[in-house]
């Protein structure tokens, strides 16, 4: 299994309740915040469509959940747009419904259509937890950055060991791998990560990965999100 950048490997280990799908609409990610939100275990969930899991309605009951997804539909036909919270009734065990409310984000993958949707659910009347704000706070300063035409410059300020600490990053990478693949020290690779950020004009990993395959410094076949093994059932755990 690929090991996360380390703030993806927070939402993974996060006590929000968060999943995630990759372009095919299957679920590469469900945490164990999400296993006791909605009751699921992520051997249920992941590998499955995020649809046929959830069945989600919305509050009046229509069906939300399905192949045409609205949200998937904005995100990947127009990621310019702005993604924003919703209410909906999701499927729990034993067929009865539970209302929750859903924060999507976009995590680029080269394509706009090759982008992982992650969402973080809560309950209606809960706060945004800090991790939801973080999230909402890097997808803000990639959407109001700079023109299309300084961008490039950006890319072009780091140096070459700084965009291949970039794409290590991307394909998952915590500090201690990177600094061994590379034969530098840890305390290296932060200050390159430091500088990365800085010339990027962004806080967070997650905001310099994003804008790593949003500028093709990374291809669509790196995995943007951890896949976590299926968590082994009852029957298996007894043997």
């Amino acid at each position: 299994m690929p090991r996360p950048v380390e703030v993806l490997e927070r939402i993974a280990a996060s006590d929000d309740a968060v999943f995630a799908f990759d372009a095919n609409d299957l679920i590469v990610l469900w945490n164990k915040g999400c296993e006791r939100l909605l009751g699921r275990a992520a051997y249920q969930a992941l590998g499955r469509r995020c649809y046929d899991v959830l069945c989600g309605r919305d509050v009046y009951g229509n069906q939300y959940c399905s192949a045409h997804c609205p949200v998937v539909t904005q995100a990947r036909n127009h990621p310019e747009q702005k993604l924003h919270p919703f209410l909906l009734d999701v499927t729990a065990p034993g067929g009865r419904m539970r209302r929750v409310s859903v924060t999507p984000f976009a995590i680029p993958g080269g394509r706009p259509e090759l982008a992982t949707i992650v969402h973080v659910v809560r309950e209606p009347e809960s706060a945004a937890s800090p991790l939801e704000k973080e999230l909402a706070a890097a997808s803000s300063r990639l959407e109001e950055g700079p023109s299309r035409r300084q961008r490039p410059a950006r890319i072009e300020a780091l140096s070459h060991r700084e965009k291949e600490i970039l794409r290590k990053l991307a394909e998952g990478l915590s500090t201690g791998a990177i600094a061994e693949a590379l034969f530098i020290s840890p305390v290296t690779v932060r200050n390159h990560v430091a500088r990365i950020l800085a010339k990027l004009g962004v806080h967070t990993k997650l905001a310099a990965v994003a804008f790593a395959y949003q500028h093709e410094l990374v291809g669509p076949e790196h995995p943007s999100l951890p896949t976590l093994p299926p968590i082994p059932s009852a029957r298996t755990r007894s043997r």
